[in-house]
């Protein structure tokens, strides 16, 4: 099976019932990276901190209508209204499963007929398999707050997808795209791909997903600059190629083979040397992909690119004193920003396999060898510590109306502040 191969063969309609099986077994294998997920839910910072603790305290209806980040989250605040239902020990349960559902959607959405221009069935089924069992991604593990990150993925594989036919297609295409555009700031880096996909493809149903992204776009621009303008941190950047080196060699390309690692910060000139050499082979391995793969692909490596890029220029979270972001950014393995540039590359390898090429297909071979070591090194995520949330959970449901009771959270230094509603 060779490239041109995978892109000829005539698609193959999955049933029903094999979508429902295949949907089953990735939420097994999600299950099997992070148990505690199900098995000891526990809520995780801004989870319980903000998601859940507006919505009890200001109420599901105005906590929809928050910003934070410098944008509109809604995916979160629906899970943590959801949540409101059932008692507080199984909130973040909850909250888990709605995660784990959205990280489980693009195995279906690969599988689908719809998704026939990336290749056959089994080269689909293979982009699907290194998605699930991707290297260095243990920050978007079953967490309703990194499910953005995942939720734009859902909405990238929907638009370059083939039109949807039915009336439920379109819904549910539309349904996606306005609950990613409205989760985080994805629909502007979302917009120029369907918007030349528009202008590419002679579909009128085309420029549906580009209306509905630039009405998004405003409404998440009005987020940032007149609901919540403070709402982004403002550390120093701390930018420098030697950082950007570092960053790309150590977090992308050789945490895509190896799995989690240090080597961004180890000091030394030929270890820095290395990872100038690891950049610019991975570099033009993915440069090489976008050049000559389908146009579905190339699109990925583009939209991966801007992602990275936006992030970098960019990024959120805490920075201790006397840091900048990138110092801490070459620190962090495993965060929400590799994943889009780490399964980029981890799929130009798979394609690069199936080329014509022959000394391509031989180093691409030697590192997805490589890959299936960071696979299994990176395959069972950390399990958060136990902070006994249901015992938590009692004392709160013990305590008077009114009284504000404080709940330690995952990871250290976060907590939730709830104060008791009375009865009814």
């Amino acid at each position: 099976m060779n490239a041109t191969a995978v892109q000829q063969e005539q698609p193959i309609e999955v049933r029903a019932w094999q979508h429902g099986a295949a949907f089953l077994f990735a939420c097994a294998i999600l299950f099997a990276r992070r148990p505690d997920a199900i098995l000891n839910a526990q809520f995780r910072a801004e989870d319980g901190r903000v998601w859940f603790a507006d919505a009890y305290n200001l109420g599901w209806w105005p906590a929809l209508f928050q910003a934070h980040t410098g944008y509109f989250q809604t995916l979160p605040r629906l899970g943590a209204s959801l949540a409101l239902l059932v008692p507080l020990a199984l909130a973040p349960l909850v909250l888990n499963l709605i995660a784990i559902a959205v990280q489980a959607l693009p195995v279906n959405l690969l599988l689908s007929s719809r998704s026939h221009a990336w290749g056959n069935l089994r080269f689909r089924a293979l982009l699907a398999g290194l998605y699930l069992a991707l290297p260095n991604c243990a920050e978007l593990s079953c967490g309703i707050t990194e499910s953005q990150w995942l939720l734009a993925f859902c909405a990238f594989l929907l638009l370059v997808a083939s039109t949807p036919r039915s009336l439920a297609g379109r819904l549910f295409d539309v349904f996606i795209l306005i609950l990613c555009g409205l989760t985080g700031p994805f629909c502007i880096a979302l917009f120029p791909f369907a918007l030349f996909l528009a202008f590419r493809q002679r579909d009128r149903w085309r420029w549906v997903p580009a209306a509905v992204l630039a009405a998004l776009c405003l409404v998440q621009a009005w987020a940032l600059l007149i609901v919540d303008p403070a709402g982004r941190t403002h550390a120093p950047l701390g930018a420098s190629p030697v950082l950007f080196t570092r960053i790309l060699a150590g977090q992308v390309y050789c945490a895509a083979l190896l799995g989690a690692n240090k080597l961004a910060l180890l000091p030394g000139l030929p270890v820095f040397i290395f990872l100038v050499c690891l950049a610019l082979a991975g570099t033009a391995i993915v440069a090489f992909c976008c050049l000559k793969s389908p146009l579905q692909l190339r699109l990925f490596v583009l939209f991966s690119t801007a992602l990275f890029a936006l992030a970098l220029i960019s990024p959120t979270g805490f920075v201790p004193a006397g840091t900048t972001y990138w110092e801490n950014l070459a620190a962090a393995p495993g965060v929400r920003y590799w994943f889009f540039p780490t399964l980029a590359f981890a799929w130009s390898l798979l394609w690069c396999l199936l080329c014509r090429t022959v000394l391509l297909k031989v180093v691409a071979a030697y590192l997805l060898f490589f890959m299936c070591i960071g696979i299994v090194r990176d395959f069972r995520h950390p399990a958060f510590q136990d902070l006994h949330f249901a015992e938590n959970a009692k004392r709160f449901e013990a305590a008077p109306a009114g009284t504000t009771v404080t709940i330690l959270l995952n990871p250290g230094g976060w907590n939730m502040q709830l104060v008791k509603h009375p009865p009814g």
